[in-house]
């Protein structure tokens, strides 16, 4: 019993769980069992015994055993009946022949939730046993713990599920906002995927764990999405732009935490883009911040958002390269961007022959 426990605490999938408990089942020195059996579990066909494990089976009974309808055999007749199925021998239930069979008897015992059915512990004694009661008691235990196990295990599954629909969703949204703010700067069209893809490469390369950098991810498509709020004619206007028209781009990483700010991301998204025109020694935007006041993630979205951004086309002036770029954040390491970002990115670009940007825009 100890065992089982242990096992359904384990991080694995139910058929490795169903597995091993069936080799603990048939292993028991006091249980007079043989060392094989199977056991079935009712899948998404209502009235079908699926076999999920199995030890020392007969090979023809791995095909015709493979699915069983409630009724059928021993095991079927458990499924439908709700109870034990007991045989000393062979007898008319045991449906299932093959050719070279040998004698042997049976403990089908069904596993119960409440009146539900969730599958069959089959189990083999030698032809002539005697039915035991504390044998079926003990099986009906054993019983009862794999109920609990599989209704757990199913549980997580269908959570699992629920959040992939979720995060799918909550995809399908971010990306529909990264679209909207891109039409009205098509300048920029793709800026906030390729910052995106070159944030979370400097991330992994600082090795941060997977859910940081997926919150980097979305932070980045959406770090401009405050400019719906600043005209086209200023996003797009092809000369330089004065004092007054900057300070209202100024103002987009603040209108942009004000869009994202009550949706619940599961990390700081709307902070991430409020901050990502900080700089380290206070003279960015909007709140001045400095040092560790930036958030690490905002730190590694400045970086990829400013090598981005000089290395492309603007309508104000040509790309200035990706060797510029790189120049820009190595001289102002640890002045303007952060010092391990930095180097992070450096090392990005060194070891990949200068084409991860190129990638990253692909």
């Amino acid at each position: 019993m100890n065992c089982l426990t242990r096992l359904s605490l384990e991080e694995t999938n139910l058929e490795d769980i169903l597995r091993a408990a069936l080799d603990l089942i048939v292993s028991i020195p006091w249980l007079s069992v043989q060392s094989k059996g199977s056991i079935f579990i009712v899948e998404d066909e209502p009235g079908v015994l699926v076999m999920k494990a199995q030890s020392g089976l007969a090979a023809p009974l791995l095909e015709t055993c493979a699915r069983v309808p409630f009724g059928r055999c021993l095991c079927g007749r458990a499924a439908l009946e709700r109870k034990i199925q007991f045989a000393a021998h062979l007898d008319e239930r045991h449906e299932t022949r093959y050719e070279g069979i040998i004698p042997h008897g049976h403990y089908c015992v069904p596993i119960l939730y409440a009146d539900r059915i969730l599958g069959v512990i089959n189990l083999y004694v030698r032809e002539g046993h005697v039915r035991q009661n504390n044998e079926e008691e003990f099986l009906t235990a054993i019983a009862d713990m794999l109920a609990g196990i599989i209704i757990r295990k199913r549980g997580e599954e269908a959570l699992k599920q629920s959040i992939a629909k979720m995060r799918r969703i909550l995809d399908g949204v971010v990306n529909a906002l990264a679209v909207t703010a891109e039409k009205r700067d098509p300048y920029t069209a793709g800026h906030q995927q390729r910052v995106a893809h070159l944030a979370c490469a400097i991330a992994r390369e600082i090795r941060l764990p997977a859910d940081q950098i997926d919150g980097i991810r979305v932070a980045a498509t959406l770090h401009d999405i405050g400019k719906i709020a600043v005209p086209s004619e200023i996003l797009t206007k092809p000369g330089q732009l004065t004092e007054l028209e900057w300070g209202l781009i100024r103002c987009h990483p603040q209108a942009g935490y004000e869009i994202l700010k009550n949706i619940p991301f599961t990390c700081p998204v709307a902070r991430i883009v409020l901050q990502h025109h900080e700089r380290m020694n206070g003279s960015g935007y909007p709140s001045g911040l400095s040092g560790e006041e930036i958030l690490l993630e905002a730190r590694i979205l400045a970086i990829a958002d400013v090598v981005e951004a000089m290395a492309s086309h603007r309508p104000y002036r040509p790309a200035l390269g990706i060797k510029e770029a790189l120049t820009e954040i190595s001289q102002n390491s640890g002045v303007l961007y952060d010092s391990d970002a930095v180097n992070a990115c450096l090392h990005l670009f060194q070891k990949d022959d200068l084409t991860t940007l190129a990638r990253c825009m692909s």
